[in-house]
């Protein structure tokens, strides 16, 4: 079972389309997120770093959906226009998930 987590720069309305491409419908929105990456400039909501990122967190139970949804941000972010574009992405094991 892994978990991911994915920071947007720009509206991921798009990721949220290719994720539901792949057959992932379980997800959580996070709005308004303020965000320094390695790459891209700050997101700061402030009036020096405008704007911000949103993120998406996925569950997902199998390893294989894991490594294909990291593959489909890889090539979003091979396309994208410029660094302030890309999508970051990690993912790290979960020992439980449920619902009761």
């Amino acid at each position: 079972m892994a978990a991911q987590f994915e920071s947007f720069k720009d509206p991921f309305i798009i990721m949220i389309a290719k994720l539901e491409e792949n057959g992932l419908e379980d997800y959580q929105i996070i709005e308004q997120v303020p965000a320094k990456n390695v790459r891209g400039a700050p997101r700061l909501n402030t009036a020096v770093w405008p704007s911000h990122n949103s993120s998406i967190l996925l569950q997902l139970s199998d390893d294989q959906n894991a490594r294909k949804i990291l593959e489909v941000v890889r090539d979003f972010n091979h396309k994208a226009y410029n660094e302030n574009e890309r999508v970051t992405a990690c993912s790290w094991t979960l020992d439980d998930y449920f619902f009761e």
